[in-house]
């Protein structure tokens, strides 16, 4: 069924040069984005494939968490994400998100419920998420094209549609409770100092990876210089 609302329209201008170097222009879509979390008031969720949060877009995240908002993030675990690059870009900032307040969930490439997605049979088939979107409170939603990562917030040049209707932000919360139960995500919580993966049945005191192997690339990949370019 459909929803009625207003849609506004964000996007980028195409670079005119390497978008890197390029400080022509006035209307990014990670900019306004930051507008529009600083007016979040009672609740944020953030559902992202890749989350490596600019300089920026922590402190927004920050600032609303700090004026009371609930903070709730989805994005990829190091077994579901086809990009193991910016998941390891992205592990910098757990503890800081966690610090800060945030509510961390990963997706659980083995999602007890991912059957939802996968035409059967789907026990040897693995989730991974690749949604961008956003409720603001419960009367805004956003979707676009655009990861909370740098590529996509300062290189590539991104589109998306944050619609004002209490209606369809109301749908989008219901679709996405299933994907934040502790069946589905890993919920990530501090213990003693250390972070921990809890889900449905089990905590994990270290990343639930596939391999020892998956692990050490992992560590490796993070030590790089390369976050921007992620």
């Amino acid at each position: 069924a459909a929803a009625a609302g207003h849609a506004t329209l964000l996007s980028d201008r195409p670079a005119s040069d390497n978008p890197a170097r390029d400080s022509e222009q006035p209307h990014r879509l990670g900019e306004q984005l930051v507008q529009w979390i600083d007016q979040a008031e009672r609740e944020l969720i953030i559902v992202s494939a890749y989350l490596i949060p600019t300089e920026e877009l922590e402190h927004a995240l920050r600032r609303a968490e700090a004026r009371g908002v609930t903070v709730r993030i989805l994005t990829n675990s190091i077994q579901s994400n086809n990009h193991l690059a910016a998941h390891s870009a992205y592990r910098h900032h757990v503890r800081g998100l966690l610090d800060a307040g945030m509510h961390v969930h990963e997706v659980r490439a083995g999602a007890k419920d991912r059957g939802r997605y996968m035409e059967s049979p789907h026990e040897n088939k693995e989730l991974g998420l690749h949604a961008k979107l956003m409720l603001l409170d419960d009367t805004i939603t956003f979707m676009g094209s655009a990861n909370l990562d740098p590529r996509s917030l300062r290189l590539n040049t991104e589109i998306g549609a944050m619609i004002e209707s209490k209606a369809l932000n109301r749908v989008v919360r219901d679709l996405l409770a299933l994907d934040f139960d502790e069946r589905n995500a890993w919920k990530l919580q501090q213990k003693d100092g250390a972070v921990v993966w809890v889900n449905d049945d089990q905590t994990r005191e270290s990343q639930p990876s596939t391999s020892v192997f998956q692990s050490l690339e992992d560590w490796f990949l993070g030590v790089l210089p390369i976050e921007g370019e992620m």
